[in-house]
């Protein structure tokens, strides 16, 4: 999924005031995460993630969660859309939705990478 991806069909489903800028920091918030918690445990030092910003490429930057879990970033952003408006019970429902999207990547994640330092039994 791409940033203009994301971002576009979080507006859709929550329409919003919050800028663009808002938005971005938050995918980089997001994304900062992924890559310090699940993707350098498993691959090691990975290229520095600095964010995205204004300069960014919308249309062409791929977040970093791939098929079939990039739901996360629709349900991180509308998350969020809806913690700034206000919306404690829709909150509360993508919040929940959001874990249970993290949970399920993080587990094929650790399923499909061996961990650094360790390795597997294979039989």
């Amino acid at each position: 999924m791409t940033i203009l991806q994301a971002l576009a069909e979080a507006d859709r489903q929550r329409p919003n005031e919050i800028n663009t800028e808002q938005k971005l920091r938050w995918l980089s918030t997001l994304d900062g995460q992924i890559q310090k918690e699940l993707l350098e445990a498993y691959q090691g030092e990975l290229a520095p993630f600095s964010g995205y910003n204004a300069g960014t490429e919308l249309r062409t930057t791929n977040l970093l969660v791939p098929f079939p879990f990039d739901d996360l970033y629709l349900r991180y952003l509308v998350m969020r859309i809806d913690l700034e408006q206000g919306e404690l019970e829709r909150y509360n429902n993508d919040a929940a939705a959001f874990n249970r999207i993290w949970q399920s990547y993080a587990a094929h994640h650790g399923r499909t990478h061996d961990p650094l330092g360790e390795k597997r039994l294979r039989f």
